[in-house]
């Protein structure tokens, strides 16, 4: 799986950014609501600097890889003459 990597500089505002939820969450007299909240961002930041990996689904994989094999057969018969252009219509388009 690919890693996202964030810029040192990006990553040390993170790091602030987080310092100062964690400096809020540890006051005295914070409502239960407003820890939550806190805790949120806290674990949005944590979460940013740990490196979030791209997850693909089993599906989304078969979908792409016979989505592309479909188009280099397609291109294929295109070389030989077989089919025309039009046969692009049966490649399944993505959604988003």
């Amino acid at each position: 799986m690919k890693m996202i990597h964030l810029p040192k500089s990006l990553k040390s505002k993170i790091k602030v950014a987080r310092a100062k939820v964690f400096e809020e969450m540890s006051k005295e007299g914070i409502s239960q609501d407003e820890w939550g909240k806190l805790s949120e961002k806290y674990k949005m930041y944590t979460s940013m600097l740990s490196g979030t990996a791209l997850k693909f689904t089993p599906d989304t994989v078969l979908i792409a890889a016979t989505n592309i094999l479909g188009i280099v057969l397609i291109l294929n018969f295109e070389k030989l003459d077989i089919v025309r252009s039009k046969a692009l219509g049966f490649i399944l388009k993505g959604r988003v």
